[in-house]
């Protein structure tokens, strides 16, 4: 099941960004989740409660994901130390048991890991960022597959991208998962005005922000399509 998020229930979401003082704050937390999940429930959202309760369920993290982790103990050789969540939702630390992850939102993962270190070092620190791997595709300097942290602004991903193309439609902007349209036209463009997050989108690794190109209204286009449909229908006659 697959939400389409619509403008209206985009600026609810908008409403609730609180200002933002740090890198963390601009990850939802599970009470933020809970709160737009009834929220949604109450105003009869099907979809998107389900979107929100599926998130709280499963976590933000999927195989193939990437973290940045940043070491502040001198116990560990590596201090910076990009790692890969693998099959079953794991994270490997040199020398360390594996971390799981299943369940466990992006707000959450310093504190967990943080907290899985301490069963081999006193007093760790630690800080982590995570990166979503996401599409931008269509009217873009340069189209493809991207890693950006996940507290990152939509504007921003659509620059790192190379900037609309001459010929965007900027109010045609969509983000789809697989064959389906999670935030429409309408909620893409508040997004961008609102300047939310990948996280506060609910976006997860694999999604693609489509930029369409504008439709320009040609006669000479309409013109050699009639020619070329008269001539089929003049061969069709003559063969008869």
């Amino acid at each position: 099941m697959i939400a389409i998020i619509s403008a209206v229930a985009l600026g609810a979401v908008a409403a609730q960004t609180p200002t933002v003082t740090g890198r963390r704050s601009e990850f939802e937390s599970r009470a933020d989740l809970e709160e737009r999940a009834r929220l949604a429930e109450s105003q009869h959202r099907t979809s998107e409660a389900w979107t929100l309760r599926n998130r709280l369920e499963k976590g933000d993290f999927q195989e193939g994901d990437r973290i940045v982790v940043t070491f502040h103990s001198t116990a560990i050789a590596q201090p910076i130390e990009t790692t890969t969540v693998r099959a079953g939702k794991v994270i490997q630390i040199a020398r360390l048991e594996d971390l799981k992850l299943e369940g466990v939102l992006r707000s959450e993962l310093t504190d967990r890991l943080v907290a899985h270190l301490g069963k081999y070092f006193k007093d760790p620190e630690a800080q982590t960022t995570p990166l979503l791997r996401v599409a931008v595709f269509g009217s873009v300097g340069h189209p493809g597959y991207f890693y950006s942290p996940a507290d990152v602004l939509l504007n921003d991903v659509l620059m790192r991208a190379g900037g609309p193309g001459a010929d965007a439609d900027m109010k045609g902007i969509i983000v789809r998962r697989g064959s389906e349209i999670i935030w429409s036209e309408e909620a893409t463009q508040t997004a961008l005005i609102d300047g939310l997050s990948l996280d506060r989108l609910n976006l997860r690794a694999g999604d693609e922000i489509y930029v369409p190109p504008q439709h320009h209204f040609s006669w000479t286009t309409v013109f050699t399509v009639g020619v070329s449909i008269a001539s089929i229908i003049l061969t069709f006659v003559r063969l008869r």
